[in-house]
């Protein structure tokens, strides 16, 4: 059974773009908005934990190491944070009965969010010519390894850049498998919006994917500062 915030209209009528309008009773709470919170909290505690023990790790490295991030990184960050905003105004939209707005911010958000991941790919294939030079030259210094086994003190930098290159991919491909599930009931949402489904007084898929793509602007906004600080 769906939760009370998630029941349609009592009839078609009050879900018709034409009834659009201020003055109707806003359906919030319920078990969905408790779902999507718990879900938010469980992947609060993943991304933090993830962090801290990639911080408590680098803080180990044994001498400063410092790799550059791929310039798109910054423009992936801007599109993300510009579709937070369109995600926000879709929220806002459907709450003055604004239908037209309501479509366009969520077509918006479903199209900045895609391009987010394709200047994504880009990143990660200027990251993976950095590690492939870092595991050439881990290769070249191989032969020279200590009398107790494993690389030279001298050539631990080359393990530790490899490390970093590494965790780069871990943080931003994890953050990448979200982004992938927001988009799909993003998608779901745009087609209900054009269907007509939403109202002032019933929204609950633009409210969850309002939660949830703050949500993911957030983490990848503590990402992107990790980022920066370490590499």
């Amino acid at each position: 059974m769906l939760p009370p915030s998630d029941l349609p209209p009592p009839s078609s009528h009050d879900a018709a773009p034409h009834l659009f309008g201020p003055g109707r009773r806003v359906l919030v709470g319920g078990a969905g908005t408790l779902g999507i919170a718990l879900l938010v909290l469980a992947l609060s505690v993943l991304f933090a934990a993830s962090l801290i023990g990639y911080l408590i790790f680098r803080s180990e490295f044994t001498a400063p190491i410092t790799v550059p991030l791929p310039p798109g990184l910054w423009l992936s960050t801007l599109i993300l944070l510009v579709s937070s905003g369109t995600m926000h105004a879709a929220w806002r939209s459907v709450r003055a009965g604004q239908s037209r707005r309501l479509r366009g911010a969520l077509q918006a958000t479903l199209l900045l969010g895609t391009a987010f991941l394709l200047v994504q790919s880009v990143n990660w294939l200027v990251v993976y010519g950095a590690l492939h030079h870092v595991d050439q030259a881990l290769t070249a210094v191989a032969p020279t390894l200590s009398p107790v086994g494993g690389l030279r003190a001298a050539d631990a930098p080359l393990v530790e850049q490899r490390v970093l290159l590494a965790m780069f991919y871990v943080f931003t491909i994890l953050h990448a498998i979200h982004v992938v599930g927001g988009l799909i009931p993003l998608a779901v949402v745009n087609v209900r919006a054009a269907q007509g489904v939403y109202s002032p007084n019933y929204y609950p898929g633009v409210r969850y994917c309002l939660i949830y793509w703050h949500f993911l602007d957030l983490v990848w906004l503590l990402i992107f500062l990790v980022l920066l600080a370490t590499f």
